[in-house]
C-alpha cells in the first residue's frame, strides 16, 4: 500500500500535470479546511529573509485590485484553487519562490526519473524534466531554460518579461567566465572546460528526517555516550538525521569548482526511512560538527529556518538586528517537508552555491547498475539517443564521470571502486576514476584509483619558465663509446638559472626568421636532458615523440639530425623553455591493494596484506609522520579494523562504554592485531619493547577519537578529495597515489590543564556548558579545551576566500560562543563576481556588500550563537592613530589570537608587528594557485612573520622595458604602462591645465615656465601631447552633440588617424631610431656584441597594403597587418571614449574592418608621395636644432597654439582606470595588441587575452580547494595555540596540491640577540617603565637614567642613542651636556623630534653650527607646516597607550655599542602624564 508520502507525491505530480503554473509544496501531510488556509500556509513558507516576504503574505496585486492573499478571490478554470493567477504573478515578477524550488527538485528526484539523461534538454521525455520544464515555462516571454538547471534557478529572482529578447545563454556564458575568472589562471582554459563537463558521484550520508532539529547544541542527537542512550543533556535521538559534514565540504569545494553535474547518492530505502541506512553504524551524526553547522545553514538558507531562534522560537544571535520580527521558528512551520530528506536539502544547497550546476539525487541500485553497463561498454551516451529508449533505473553518467565515496566503511568503499572497474568482467578496465574520502578523530585517509592507463597532461600547471641561451655545444664522445646518440651542452647565460631537471624535454626559440607565432617555421629540435650538471649547465639529446620514427621530424618528413642541430650550435637560439609531455600513471584497484579475505565466522572481517609496506602505494603527507612505517601500519590496520568493529557490533568503538568484561578499546585492540596478522608491528614477540609500546599508543589513540568528527581534519580532507576528484576529471596536476595519510594527533598533546578526569566529564555530559560545546570536538579535546575555545576573543583579519572558510570552521568548532567570546572580523573590500567561485558565505544577491557584513550574516546560519562583530574598516599605520576599532587596548585586551586572511604583505607586516609589540599569537595563511601555506606564530617562542622574508621579486629596469625586452612579461608591463599613459595620465594632464591655457595671453611666457619646471624635454613632450590631447577640439566639438552621428563620426576619424600616428611611432620610427642608434654589428663598452645576452635587435614593423608595388607582402606580413589593425581598432576605441560622454562609449566602437581601411588609406598616402627616410624624418621630429633653446620654445609654442585654440572650448576629458574583469571596455584588448605587436617585434612568443589580463592585471590565481586546505590548517595550529602547546608540536605548513607536495615543520625559535653583559633577547622581549608619580613628569633625563638602571648598565656604560621609529630623540655625541634638552618631558622632546623634520643623525649637527652662526634660536614649524606623516605620527603619539623607544648603549672603555630590548613607555591615559615608578619590572610581553 502507498505510504502517505507517496500519495502526496501523487498528489503533488498530478497538481503540475493539470496546471504547470501552479506552484505546490508538499509541505507533510496535514489536511486543510480551506484553499484559503492552504495559500496562507503556502505564503508563510516564504523565505523569512526576503525584503518583500512579509509584505506579499499582507496583500499581492492581482490584476486591476487588490487581494489579501489570506482571503483569495473565488475558484476560477483557469486557477486551482484559485489562486493560481495571482501565485503565476508572483512567479513573473521574480519573486524567491525558494520553497517551490525546493518541492519541484523533490519530486523530480522521488516522484520523477532520478536519472535524466544530458540529452534531457533536447528530448525532455522524463517526467521529472517535464515537471521542470514546464515550471520554467511559467514565465511566457521568457526563453525556455535549459533543464539542466534546477527550477530554483529557473525561478531566478532576476528573471523578468522585458529582457528585450537578449540571448540568456550568452549572458550565462559571461557571468560564468567572471565567476570562475581567478580559477581559470591556476588551471587554464582547457582544464576549466573539463571541469564544467564533469559529472561528480558523491556517495556518502546524507542524512535525513527523524529526531530532534540540530540548531541548538551543536551535533544533532549526540546519544550514545552513556550506557542508557543518554548524554544528561537530551534524549537520544535518531542520529541519521545530520549529514556527513565532509560530504558537504566535498559537495561545496566541487559546486563552486563548477563541476558541470553533481550526483548524489541515496539509500534505495530513503523513501520509507528518511536516513542513511546503508552502511549503518559506521558514521555517527550525533559527533559531526560540521554537518550540525552545515545542516543548520542549509536549512536557514533554503527552508527560512531562522537561524537565530532556538526551538523555543527564542532569538539568541547577537547578530540579529532587533526590529526584525520572529515569526515562526519550529522547523514543521519554517521550511517545506521535503528538506527533511537530507538528499534534497544537499541538492538545493548546492544550487545556492553555484546556480550553473546541475544536481541529480539516484538510488544507490540505479548507481551500480549504471556503472556496471558503463564499465560493459553499454551506457547510452549518445547526444542523440531519446530518454524513452533507456532502460529503467539506468543513469547517464556523461562522458567525464567520477565517483567519490566518502565517510563508507572499507567494505563499501570496495563495492563501489569494483562498480568503477567492472569486476566480474574478463576485460574489466577502469573507466570510471574513483576516489574515497574518510576521516575519523584526528585521522584521514584518502584514496585514488584512476585505472591502469589515466594520462596525466601537465604535472605542476606551471608556466615553462623561458630560460636565456648562451650557447650550445657539443660534447666528445669518451673514448670506447661507440655509440650513435650525440650528446649536447646546453650553457645559460651568466646571470640566468634555468629550471629543468632530468629526462625533462625542452624546445629552442630563436630570432625572427624561426618564429613560428609569425608564420615562420622553427627549424629547432626538441632535446631530452640528459644530465643536469649545474643551475647554469646540463646536456641534452635528441628527442622525438612515440609517433616518430629516428630520422622523422614533427610532421613525419625525413631530417637530417646533424642539419637541424646545426642551428643550435651555430648560435641561432637565443632561450629555450621547458615543453609539457604528458605521461600515463597506472593505479591499482583498491581489491588488488588490499586483498581481503571472510574470516571464519563470516563476519566480512577486511585482512590487509602488508600493503603498508609499499612505500610507492603512499603518497607523503608529513616529512616526519609519513616515513615512519609503524605509524602507517598502525592507521591503517585501524581503519580495516574499524570496518570490522561496525560489522560486528553495528557501530564505532566508544570511550568508556564496555560490554562484559571488556571495554570498546580492548575489543579494538584485539581487532587491529588480527587485522595486522601479529607479524606487521603488533604483538609479535621480536618487536622491540618501545616500538610495542608505541604501536599500542597509537592504536588506543585512534580507538578513543574514531567515532567523532573533527572540524579542521573534514575540511583539510575535503579539499584533498575533491581536488583529486578534479584531477581525474582533467588530467592535470599529478594525482595522489594511492593512498594519504593524515593525522593532527599533536592537538592531543601539550594542555598541562587538561585534567585525568576530563575525558570522564565529558562522556558524562552532566556539566550545563557541554550542552552548549561542540559534541564531537569535545569528545575528542575535552571539555576545557572546547570551552577556551567557546570564550576566546579572535580576531580574523580578511573576510575573502580564506576568510569565508575560517568563519565556516569557527562556526563549526564553537569558537565565541560563550562569555566575553567573539569573533572580530574587518575587511574593506566588497563583494564581487568573481569572488563567489571560492567563498562560500557570499551568494549572486551579495555583490556589492561590504564582505564582513555579509559574512557576519552567513556565518549566522552556521551556528547562531557565534557572535560575530564586523568592521568595514582596514588594518594599518593610519587606523591605529585614527582613532579608529583597533587601538592600543583593543590590541592588548580585545584580542587573544590573531588570524591573518590577507592578501597582500604590507599588510601582514603591520598585523604581525601588532602581534609582536602585544605578546599576541598569530596564525598567517595564503595561497597562489596549488600552493599555500600556514605560519603559527607563537609569542615568546617564535619567529614572526617579519622575521624573515621571501626574495624580493626582481625589478625588471626600465632600459629594458624602454628598448630591450626579452620576455612576454616585458612587453606586457610596457603595453599596460602605455595604457595608463594614453588614457589616464594624458586626459588628466589636459584636464588640469585647460583653464590655465585658455586665460594665456603669452604662450611663449607659458612654455618657458615649463621648460625651468620641467627640463626642456619634458616640457616639450608635454606640450606635444596638450596640442594632440586639445587640437582637435575646433575641428570635432564646434556645438558638441554625442548624439549627433556626424559629431561621433568626425571624432572617430580624428582618434582612427591619431592610432595610426602612434602605431607608426612606436613600432616602427622608435625601433628604426634605435637601430640606426645601435646598428647589428656595433659592440658595448667592454668590446663584446652589443646585441646579445638579453638583448635583442627588435625588427621595425609598419602596415604594407596587401597591393603594394615596392614591398613584396610575405605571409608573415600578413599576421603583423592584422595586429597592427588591431592595435589601431583598440586605441582609436578608447582615444575615442576620452572624448565622447561616458554613457556613449557604444558609438565608439570600431570594427576590424574599419582599421584596415583607414590604415591602407594612409599607408597609400603616406607611401605614395614620400620615401621612408622622409617618413622617419618628420614623424620623429627631425630638423636642425641651431638656435638651441630658441628653436626649442618655437616648438613648445607651436604645439601649445593648437592646444589654446582647442582649450578655449573648455573641454573635459574622460579619464580610463585600467579594469580586468570587464572583458566589454576594450582594456585588455588595448594593452594584448600592443603588447603582442611589440613582442613579435622583438621575437618573443605572443600571449593570449588571458595571459595578457593575469600580467596586466597582477590577478593572483585562485582554488577553493587550497584555499579550504590551508583554512583547516589555520584552525588545527589554533586549537593547539589555545591549549597552550609547546613550540614543538606547533606546524608551519608549505602545500603544493599539485605536486602533491605536503611539508609540515615545527615553526623557526625567534633569534637572540646577544646584548651587554652578555644577556641575550628576542624580539618579544620589552623593557617596560612605567611613571605613576603625581606631582612630577619625567625628564628625558630621568627616563635615560631609568632605562640605565633596568638594562642592568654598569659603570661606564652609558645610553648612546634613543629613537621613536625614525625620529632621532637623544644622541650621546651631540646633547651629552645639553640640560636643556635632558630636563625636557619626555613626550615633549619626542613631539619636538617629530615637529623639526630630522630625517638623520647629521641633522643635529647642522642644526647646532646653524645655531652657532646665527646666534638665534629656530621657531618650530607650525602645524599647518607639517607633513601628513608628521601629523600622523602625532595623532599617533596621543592616542596610544604606550611608546616604544630604540635604545642603544656603549661602554666607554671599549667603545663596543649594544642595543637594548625595545623600551616601553606606559603612559597614564588619565592624566596623560609620565610619572617615576621606583619599581619598574622588566616583563617580556
Amino acid at each position: 500500500m502507498a505510504s502517505t508520502r507517496q500519495m502526496a507525491q501523487f498528489f503533488v505530480g498530478l497538481l503540475c500535470v493539470l496546471n504547470p503554473h501552479l506552484p505546490v509544496a508538499e509541505a507533510g501531510w496535514r489536511p486543510l479546511s480551506s484553499p484559503s488556509s492552504w495559500a496562507s500556509s503556502w505564503v508563510r513558507r516564504l523565505p523569512s529573509s526576503s525584503p518583500s516576504s512579509h509584505e506579499l503574505a499582507l496583500q499581492t496585486r492581482i490584476g486591476d485590485g487588490e487581494h489579501d492573499l489570506h482571503h483569495p478571490p473565488s475558484p476560477s478554470s483557469s486557477s486551482l484553487f484559485g489562486v493560481g493567477n495571482n501565485l503565476e504573478r508572483l512567479v513573473r515578477r521574480g519573486r524567491r519562490q525558494r520553497c517551490l524550488a525546493s518541492v519541484v527538485a523533490a519530486y523530480r528526484i522521488r516522484g520523477g526519473s532520478g536519472d535524466d539523461d544530458d540529452d534531457d534538454e533536447e528530448n525532455g521525455d522524463s517526467d521529472g524534466n517535464a515537471v521542470e520544464e514546464r515550471i520554467a515555462a511559467t514565465d511566457d516571454g521568457d526563453e525556455e531554460r535549459r533543464p539542466e538547471t534546477t527550477a530554483e534557478a529557473a525561478l531566478d529572482e532576476d528573471a523578468s518579461d522585458d529582457d528585450g529578447g537578449k540571448n540568456k545563454d550568452d549572458d550565462d556564458d559571461d557571468r560564468d567566465e567572471e565567476r570562475y575568472s581567478r580559477q581559470m589562471y591556476a588551471l587554464g582554459a582547457r582544464a576549466h572546460g573539463l571541469v564544467r563537463s564533469t559529472t561528480a558521484v558523491l556517495d556518502g550520508p546524507l542524512g535525513g528526517r527523524g529526531g530532534r532539529d540540530v540548531r541548538a547544541g551543536g551535533a544533532d542527537g549526540f546519544d550514545g555516550l552513556d550506557d542508557d542512550g543518554r548524554d544528561g543533556c537530551r534524549p537520544a535521538t535518531d542520529v541519521s538525521r545530520t549529514p556527513s559534514g565532509l560530504l558537504y565540504e566535498i559537495a561545496k569545494n566541487l559546486a563552486l569548482s563548477g563541476v558541470g553535474r553533481i550526483v548524489l547518492v541515496r539509500d534505495d530505502d530513503d523513501d520509507d526511512v528518511g536516513g542513511d541506512s546503508y552502511d549503518s553504524g559506521y558514521f555517527d551524526g550525533s559527533l559531526d560538527d560540521l554537518g550540525a553547522a552545515y545542516h543548520r545553514s542549509a536549512l536557514a538558507e533554503i527552508g527560512g529556518v531562522d537561524s537565530g531562534s532556538d526551538r523555543q522560537g527564542e532569538r539568541t544571535s547577537p547578530n540579529e538586528d532587533d526590529g526584525e520580527e520572529e515569526g515562526d521558528s519550529d522547523v514543521e512551520e519554517g521550511y517545506d517537508g521535503s528538506l527533511d530528506d537530507g538528499a534534497t536539502l544537499l541538492a538545493e544547497y548546492i544550487q545556492r552555491l553555484n546556480p550553473g550546476v546541475k544536481v541529480d539525487v539516484v538510488p544507490r541500485s540505479d548507481l551500480l547498475r549504471s556503472l556496471d553497463d558503463l564499465v560493459a561498454g553499454d551506457g547510452d551516451d549518445d547526444d542523440e539517443a531519446s530518454s524513452d529508449d533507456e532502460r529503467e533505473g539506468v543513469v547517464s553518467l556523461g562522458t567525464n564521470p567520477v565517483v567519490v565515496c566518502v565517510d563508507r566503511s572499507t567494505t563499501a568503499q570496495l563495492e563501489m571502486n569494483d562498480a568503477c572497474r567492472g569486476y566480474g568482467r574478463s576485460d574489466g578496465a577502469a573507466v570510471v576514476p574513483f576516489v574515497s574520502v574518510e576521516t575519523a578523530g584526528v585521522h584521514a585517509r584518502l584514496f585514488c584509483d584512476f585505472g591502469p592507463d589515466f594520462v596525466v597532461v601537465d604535472e605542476d600547471g606551471e608556466t615553462p619558465r623561458s630560460t636565456l641561451l648562451d650557447r650550445v655545444e657539443e660534447e666528445e664522445k669518451p673514448p670506447g663509446d661507440d655509440g650513435n646518440e650525440k650528446l649536447y651542452t646546453v650553457q645559460c647565460l651568466e646571470d640566468d638559472r634555468h629550471d629543468v631537471s632530468r629526462d625533462d624535454i625542452i624546445e629552442f626559440q630563436g630570432e625572427h626568421g624561426g618564429d613560428s607565432h609569425l608564420g615562420g617555421k622553427t627549424d629547432f629540435p626538441k632535446c631530452q636532458v640528459v644530465t643536469v650538471k649545474s643551475p647554469r649547465c646540463f646536456t641534452v639529446k635528441e628527442w622525438r615523440d612515440r609517433g616518430e620514427s629516428k630520422g622523422s621530424g614533427a610532421d613525419g618528413n625525413k631530417t637530417d639530425s646533424s642539419k637541424i642541430f646545426s642551428s643550435l650550435l651555430e648560435g641561432r637560439a637565443r632561450s629555450f623553455s621547458r615543453v609539457k609531455v604528458p605521461k600515463r600513471v597506472s593505479f591499482s584497484s583498491l581489491r588488488h591493494i588490499l586483498q581481503p579475505s571472510t574470516s571464519e565466522k563470516g563476519q566480512g572481517s577486511v585482512i590487509t596484506k602488508r600493503c603498508w609496506d609499499d612505500d610507492a602505494l603512499f603518497a607523503p603527507s608529513d616529512l616526519d609522520k609519513s616515513f615512519d612505517p609503524l605509524r602507517r601500519r598502525a592507521v591503517m590496520a585501524s581503519m580495516s579494523a574499524l570496518d570490522a568493529f561496525v560489522r560486528r557490533h553495528g557501530r564505532l568503538p566508544s570511550k568508556s562504554r564496555a560490554v562484559g568484561q571488556r571495554t570498546d578499546a580492548e575489543r579494538f585492540r584485539s581487532l587491529v592485531r588480527r587485522t595486522a596478522n601479529e607479524d606487521d608491528g603488533a604483538g609479535d614477540s621480536s618487536t622491540k619493547p618501545d616500538e610495542k609500546r608505541r604501536w599500542e599508543s597509537l592504536v588506543d589513540q585512534f580507538a578513543r577519537t574514531c567515532r567523532a568528527k573533527f572540524a579542521p581534519v573534514q575540511a583539510l580532507s575535503g579539499a584533498l578529495g575533491a581536488q583529486e576528484a578534479l584531477k581525474a576529471a582533467t588530467g592535470l596536476y599529478n594525482p595522489v597515489r594511492q593512498f594519504l595519510l593524515y593525522d593532527c594527533d599533536e592537538v592531543l598533546q601539550g594542555d598541562p590543564s587538561e585534567g585525568a578526569d576530563d575525558d570522564e566529564e565529558v562522556e558524562g555530559g552532566t556539566t550545563e556548558t557541554a550542552c552548549d560545546l561542540p559534541k564531537g570536538q569535545t569528545y575528542i579535546l575535552g571539555e576545557r579545551t572546547s570551552r577556551k575555545l567557546a570564550g576566546s576573543r579572535l580576531f580574523l583579519v580578511g573576510a575573502g576566500a580564506i576568510g569565508c572558510e575560517l568563519l565556516k570552521n569557527l562556526a563549526a568548532m564553537g569558537a565565541g560562543t560563550n562569555g566575553e567570546g567573539r569573533i572580530v572580523l574587518t575587511d574593506m573590500d566588497t563583494i564581487e563576481k568573481s569572488n563567489l567561485s571560492r567563498q562560500l558565505l557570499f551568494r549572486d544577491h551579495d555583490v556589492g556588500e561590504f564582505k564582513s557584513v555579509a559574512a557576519r550574516t552567513a556565518t549566522s546560519r552556521f551556528n547562531p550563537r557565534t557572535r560575530v562583530e564586523a568592521h568595514t574598516c582596514r588594518v594599518g599605520e593610519e587606523e591605529e592613530g585614527g582613532g579608529g576599532p583597533f587601538d592600543d587596548d583593543f590590541w592588548s585586551v580585545g584580542c587573544d589570537v590573531v588570524l591573518n586572511a590577507l592578501d597582500n604583505v604590507e599588510a601582514r607586516l603591520f598585523v604581525d608587528s601588532m602581534c609582536v609589540a602585544h605578546g599576541l599569537g598569530m596564525v598567517d595563511a595564503g595561497t597562489l594557485g596549488p600552493k599555500g601555506n600556514v605560519q603559527a606564530v607563537v609569542p615568546g617562542l617564535s619567529e614572526s612573520y617579519g622575521s624573515s622574508a621571501d626574495p624580493p621579486e626582481p625589478n625588471v629596469p626600465v632600459c629594458t622595458l624602454k628598448n630591450f625586452p626579452y620576455e612576454i612579461a616585458h612587453t606586457i608591463q610596457w603595453a599596460r604602462d602605455l595604457f595608463d599613459g594614453y588614457f589616464r595620465r594624458r586626459p588628466r594632464q589636459a584636464n588640469d591645465h585647460v583653464e590655465e591655457l585658455a586665460e594665456a595671453e603669452d604662450l611663449g611666457a607659458f612654455g618657458r615656465a615649463l621648460m625651468e619646471k620641467l627640463g626642456e624635454d619634458a616640457a616639450a613632450d608635454m606640450a606635444k601631447e596638450l596640442g594632440e590631447d586639445l587640437g582637435p577640439f575646433p575641428f570635432v566639438v564646434g556645438n558638441a552633440d554625442a548624439s549627433d552621428p556626424e559629431y561621433v563620426s568626425t571624432v572617430k576619424k580624428v582618434s582612427l588617424e591619431w592610432a595610426i600616428r602612434e602605431a607608426h611611432r612606436l613600432f616602427y620610427v622608435a625601433m628604426d631610431e634605435l637601430i640606426r642608434k645601435h646598428p647589428a654589428d656595433s659592440v658595448d663598452d667592454d668590446g663584446a656584441a652589443f646585441w646579445s645576452g638579453t638583448r635583442r635587435m627588435p625588427r621595425p614593423l609598419r602596415f604594407t597594403p596587401l597591393d603594394s608595388e615596392e614591398d613584396e607582402v610575405s605571409a608573415q606580413q600578413v599576421i603583423i597587418n592584422e595586429r597592427i589593425a588591431q592595435f589601431v581598432r583598440s586605441a582609436a576605441r578608447l582615444r575615442m571614449e576620452s572624448f565622447l560622454p561616458a554613457d556613449e562609449n557604444e558609438s565608439s566602437l570600431t570594427s576590424l574592418e574599419e582599421a584596415l581601411i583607414a590604415l591602407e588609406e594612409q599607408a597609400k598616402l603616406l607611401y605614395a608621395k614620400k620615401k621612408p627616410k622622409e617618413i622617419l624624418h618628420n614623424l620623429s621630429g627631425g630638423g636642425s636644432n641651431d638656435d638651441g633653446d630658441d628653436a626649442a620654445l618655437s616648438l613648445i609654442v607651436e604645439n601649445l597654439n593648437g592646444a589654446k585654440a582647442g582649450a578655449s572650448f573648455l573641454p573635459s576629458l574622460n579619464l580610463a582606470d585600467f579594469e580586468k574583469d570587464d572583458e566589454s571596455n576594450g582594456h585588455v584588448a588595448f594593452v594584448a595588441a600592443a603588447s603582442n605587436l611589440r613582442a613579435a617585434a622583438y621575437g618573443i612568443p605572443p600571449a593570449d587575452a588571458m595571459e595578457t589580463r593575469r600580467v596586466a592585471g597582477r590577478i593572483v590565481p585562485a582554488m577553493i580547494t587550497t584555499t579550504g586546505l590551508v583554512s583547516a590548517l589555520s584552525c588545527v595550529e589554533l586549537v593547539k595555540a589555545i591549549r597552550g602547546s609547546p613550540l614543538e608540536l606547533r606546524r608551519n605548513a608549505f602545500v603544493n596540491l599539485a605536486l602533491p607536495f605536503f611539508a609540515f615543520t615545527a615553526p623557526v625559535p625567534a633569534e637572540e640577540v646577544t646584548g651587554l653583559n652578555g644577556k641575550t633577547h628576542t624580539i618579544w622581549d620589552r623593557i617596560t617603565v612605567k611613571d605613576k608619580s603625581p606631582t612630577r613628569t619625567m625628564t628625558l633625563g630621568k627616563f635615560l637614567r631609568k632605562v640605565r638602571k633596568k638594562a642592568g648598565c654598569g659603570e661606564g656604560v652609558e645610553v648612546s642613542s634613543l629613537s621613536h621609529g625614525p625620529f632621532m630623540i637623544y644622541a650621546n655625541f651631540l646633547h651629552a651636556g645639553d640640560e636643556e634638552l635632558l630636563g625636557t618631558p619626555l613626550l615633549d622632546a619626542v613631539r619636538d623630534a617629530v615637529m623639526s623634520e630630522d630625517d638623520d643623525d647629521m641633522s643635529f649637527l647642522e642644526d647646532d653650527i646653524a645655531e652657532e652662526g646665527e646666534g638665534e634660536e629656530e621657531e618650530p614649524p607650525s602645524a599647518a607646516a607639517l607633513t601628513a606623516e608628521q601629523k600622523a605620527v602625532l595623532a599617533k603619539l596621543e592616542r596610544k597607550r604606550f611608546i616604544d623607544f630604540a635604545v642603544t648603549v656603549e661602554d666607554q672603555e671599549t667603545g663596543e655599542e649594544f642595543e637594548l630590548p625595545p623600551v616601553r613607555l606606559i603612559k597614564d591615559k588619565e592624566k596623560e602624564r609620565t610619572y617615576v615608578d621606583d619599581e619598574i619590572e622588566d616583563t617580556p610581553q
